[in-house]
């Protein structure tokens, strides 16, 4: 019987300790509640403020800064293109690409003298 009462303490034990164990775990996803919940009341504040910085960009400072990077980032395309299509590379093909771009944008349309005519001029 001494056998018995052993095994009966153990087991004791054993639920005693998972209880505990699930106490923490439980302690511990309070705590996380509580900071999530902390942080989803924050969120409606933060959205609302970056969607008011989103409606009014000023219209000149996003026209000065898109022709600020739009030579250098056309410059790389571009190479990017001719190395992919090497001898296949249309020149024309890009410069219409470039006008629609300029027509989504509602931007000027940049005249420039086709590279074979300059090539010719040359």
């Amino acid at each position: 019987m001494s056998t018995f009462g052993k095994a009966d303490d153990t087991g004791r034990k054993d639920v005693k300790s998972r209880i505990d164990r699930r106490e923490e775990q439980i302690q511990k996803a309070e705590a996380a509640e509580v900071r999530y919940c902390a942080e989803l009341d924050k969120a409606p504040d933060e959205y609302h403020e970056l969607e008011a910085c989103a409606e009014s960009p000023d219209p000149g400072e996003l026209k000065t800064a898109r022709l600020a990077l739009r030579p250098e980032e056309e410059k790389r395309v571009v190479s990017k293109l001719e190395d992919a299509y090497g001898s296949s590379y249309d020149y024309t093909t890009m410069r219409e690409a470039k006008d629609r771009v300029s027509d989504l944008l509602d931007e000027d349309r940049v005249v420039s003298i086709p590279r074979s005519v300059r090539r010719d001029l040359q």
